[in-house]
């Protein structure tokens, strides 16, 4: 049976609200004894009543932000976050959605930087890379406010925790497929992005994996695209008319629809073999068509499910998550099994 509060108190030679002082880490008890409490609270593993916890904020009002840039991810992360939401329909929380163009950093960290000021009790977000979005999350940190990332990770930001995509072994994977589809080598273009350090992760491992492994498949250019159709579109169109000769191109990011377009008005459809991420709808249909040879899925439904979630048991039951990182399943997706996807 596990210790009790009282118990806690008991061996500590005090009152039980003072041991409940300790635990929400409120004034009016000496650091000789606030001390003492945290060893024993320690020392017997006590966890106070999650029941309790959860009926007490089912009594008041708690807010939930989602800051997300607009790209490509964010319609399928928010569908993943609503499926919890209305899983803690019984609770009196309110989500509010903020978004920004995706070239926005600026905007993204004032967006931030005023929910550190309000009465916001915990913060999903999707990260824009950029000095003055880390500082927007220090600031969060010193408001003592929860932020759970998804889908992109900033290195030296300070968060409760990071759920999405093993960019790396994404990376990796990409390598590897590629080898299998050019047996005879080749080369290859890339099309990457700015301001989102996930993009860069898999473009830079795939990069290192392709050089140590299959040294027959180079890599002609890499071109990073603004997130916007009509820069996909003109980046794609100067890079092939660059590279005739190219038999591949890896996508790292978003807008594959407008990089597909580009490579039929070039008539290289057909011609080259061409990989991504994710499994959007439009990509789904450019797989099944023949204009994608694969996609590598992170599963964004679940990204978006499972920050909310954490967040949410992190806010309710005080929950810590057992780890920084959560990563989603890597998953090929062919012609042959995205069918039904």
């Amino acid at each position: 049976m596990s210790i009790t509060l009282k118990q806690i108190a008991a061996l500590a030679g005090v009152h039980k609200s003072t041991v409940d002082k300790v635990i929400h880490n409120r004034p009016g008890v000496s650091e000789a004894k606030r001390q003492q409490i945290r060893r024993l609270l320690d020392e017997y593993g006590y966890e106070s009543n999650p029941l309790a916890k959860a009926l007490n904020y089912q009594k008041k009002k708690m807010k939930v932000a989602v800051v997300l840039p607009t790209v490509d991810a964010q319609p399928i992360l928010k569908q993943g976050m609503e499926l919890v939401r209305q899983d803690f329909n019984s609770f009196n929380v309110e989500v509010e959605y903020y978004e920004m163009p995706f070239s926005d950093a600026e905007g993204q960290a004032r967006c931030l930087r005023k929910l550190s000021t309000t009465d916001v009790s915990g913060i999903v977000l999707l990260p824009i890379e950029a000095p003055v979005v880390i500082e927007a999350m220090k600031a969060l940190q010193e408001a003592k406010i929860p932020v759970v990332v998804v889908n992109s990770d900033l290195e030296d930001a300070p968060h409760l925790c990071f759920v999405g995509q093993d960019m790396e072994q994404a990376g990796r994977i990409a390598a590897r497929m590629f080898d299998l589809c050019m047996p005879q080598g080749g080369t290859l273009g890339i099309i990457s992005s700015q301001n989102m350090r996930a993009v860069k992760q898999r473009e830079c491992a795939f990069k290192a994996y392709l050089g140590e492994n299959f040294s027959r498949i180079s890599i002609a250019e890499a071109v990073d695209i603004k997130e916007s159709s009509e820069d996909a579109y003109l980046q794609t169109i100067g890079l092939l008319e660059r590279h005739p000769e190219l038999d591949a191109l890896f996508i790292t990011c978003g807008r594959v629809p407008d990089i597909c377009r580009a490579i039929r008005d070039k008539g290289m459809q057909g011609k080259l073999t061409v990989m991504c991420y994710e499994k959007y709808p439009e990509i789904a249909t450019l797989v099944r068509d023949g204009e994608i040879a694969c996609t590598i899925s992170g599963d964004l439904a679940e990204q978006g499910r499972l920050a909310m979630r954490l967040l949410f048991q992190n806010l309710i039951y005080e929950h810590e998550p057992k780890r920084k990182i959560f990563y989603t399943k890597n998953e090929i997706l062919l012609k042959e099994n995205i069918i039904n996807k």
